[in-house]
């Protein structure tokens, strides 16, 4: 080999491992073949589902550039030997025809047909197939009228054939590990997507939270990248911090496998407690009746608690409903906690317990102190599942980014209290899309749906209370005012679930 094609071998080699973007490695894979044999077009087709399928086109003295975005318009290859590009793929070998319109070998209906809508002329032709380290067939490259100095169509040199050859192993091999990148990722996507289901499905009120909230994240993002690109912004995500950010908020809330049921299905105050409540008062009205009846208390005294316990069960029923309390509903609650029943034994029953009186005295919202406490645990552990799952250099910020979705910039977040410079970017668009995302839910049979305008002026007063940021608050307003046709949020009506969108 000589050396210059030992050099150009190199050269390319060192192109297409470096290269991180799979679209542009694809196209890499032309340019490297083009400009090695100075032609003019080149089609890269990649071998999916056994039939080889149409990935990128350019053609410079057309002006053609296409990928396999306009993958559609481009039927699969015939896989039968009378086309070139299927036997270069069938038998693993390079072709080199000086003109196509010469050659009896192979059927070229195709390209003369094309010639003849576009003005074209299709020559010279060098086809090679992609096979990896595996020897599995990847793809095939299919190369249009080398030229030479002058830009004249001559055939294709033979000096470039173990050039390409070589070419076509290394492209096969990136194709091939970046194709194992995108299958670990989604199978990670997937791993995590059963988690989040696992969770939702805990949650019935609370279904499809966290797919929404990756949902809203991916919008922000790309809306991010736009106005990098329009040079309005400094922060710009890379494909691999998108990625990152995008599983984070998949995997923000995966420690609410651990809460308990009672305390994370808990719409009420007294929650699957209420029945036994008033069971406990229907109970405590028989006591007082037997002590009736066998002459231990009056007959005035035994009615004014029966009809006091009646009243007791309808107030309860009220006030466990209700989201705030007043003060006379919370002295209320104190009352009736203070009461007793003695037995003719002298042993007392009170007419509600230590815990439940505490849940009947919160004056707003359903849990206690306790179960508050229990609920923001679940950050912690979403720390420690993510810390077992070992992302790897792959995904370094992921357990940060997802640890601190409930941080406020004031400080007054949890677990750790963080301020300011301590919650990084990425925490903080994960807070402000969580709670806007938990404001305007439908799915909630504690509350209703809030429009996206008041939501939006809640986090705005949070903004302005110094909890979230609100420079990022603007731009997740902005992106949600331009999502019509970008977002298509999940429902508890969804008979099927739709698929993520790539992280």
């Amino acid at each position: 080999m000589e050396q210059g094609q030992a050099e150009k071998i190199l050269e390319m080699g060192i192109q297409l491992t470096s290269e991180r973007n799979y679209d542009e490695l694809l196209a890499k894979i032309i340019d490297c073949a083009m400009e090695t044999t100075n032609c003019d077009g080149g089609t890269l087709y990649l071998y999916e589902q056994e039939q080889l399928n149409f990935c990128v086109m350019k053609t410079k003295s057309l002006g053609i550039n296409q990928t396999g975005q306009e993958k559609k318009t481009f039927p699969p290859v015939p896989m039968h030997e009378k086309n070139v590009c299927a036997y270069a793929a069938l038998h693993r070998k390079l072709l080199n025809i000086e003109d196509v319109y010469d050659c009896q070998e192979f059927d070229f209906s195709g390209p003369r047909e094309y010639d003849k809508l576009s003005g074209y002329r299709t020559q010279s032709m060098m086809v090679f197939p992609l096979v990896n380290h595996e020897d599995a067939l990847v793809g095939v490259v299919q190369l249009l009228n080398a030229m030479d100095a002058q830009g004249q169509v001559i055939p294709f040199r033979t000096e470039y054939e173990k050039v390409l050859q070589s070419l076509g192993s290394q492209a096969a091999v990136s194709v091939s590990n970046m194709q194992f990148i995108q299958e670990i990722e989604q199978l990670m996507i997937s791993i995590t997507q059963v988690f989040t289901d696992a969770i939702d499905t805990r949650i019935p009120y609370n279904f499809y939270h966290s797919r929404n909230v990756y949902l809203y994240v991916q919008l922000l993002v790309d809306y991010i990248n736009e106005q990098h690109e329009k040079g309005l912004v400094e922060k710009h995500f890379e494909p691999t911090a998108r990625s990152e950010l995008l599983m984070a908020a998949l995997m923000h809330d995966i420690g609410k496998l651990v809460i308990p049921n009672e305390v994370i299905d808990k719409t009420t105050r007294l929650g699957n407690k209420l029945p036994l409540v008033l069971e406990h008062f229907d109970h405590l009205s028989a006591l007082y009746h037997i002590d009736y009846l066998e002459g231990r208390i009056p007959r005035d005294e035994w009615v004014g608690i029966k009809n006091d316990l009646l009243d007791a069960r309808v107030r309860v029923e009220e006030l466990n409903r209700k989201s705030k309390l007043s003060q006379e509903d919370i002295d209320y609650v104190k009352e009736l906690a203070q009461r007793n029943y003695t037995s003719a034994s002298g042993t007392q029953i009170s007419f509600l317990s230590l815990y439940e009186a505490e849940c009947m005295e919160v004056p707003a919202g359903n849990l206690t102190r306790a179960e508050r406490d229990i609920i923001r645990s679940h950050v912690k552990y979403t720390e420690k599942y993510l810390k077992k799952m070992n992302f790897g250099k792959r995904y370094p910020h992921l357990i940060q980014w997802a640890g601190a979705h409930h941080e406020m910039l004031d400080g007054s977040g949890y677990p750790r209290g963080l301020k300011g410079d301590e919650i990084s970017y990425e925490s903080r668009i994960l807070t402000i899309v969580d709670v806007f995302e938990a404001l305007t839910s439908a799915d909630r049979p504690y509350k209703k749906a809030m429009e996206e305008s008041k939501a939006l002026n809640i986090l705005g007063d949070m903004a302005k209370e110094g909890k979230l940021d609100p420079d990022i608050l603007k731009l997740f307003q902005e992106a949600l005012e331009q999502k019509e046709g970008k977002l298509q949020l999940f429902h508890q009506t969804d008979e099927n679930d739709k698929e993520y969108g790539d992280a």
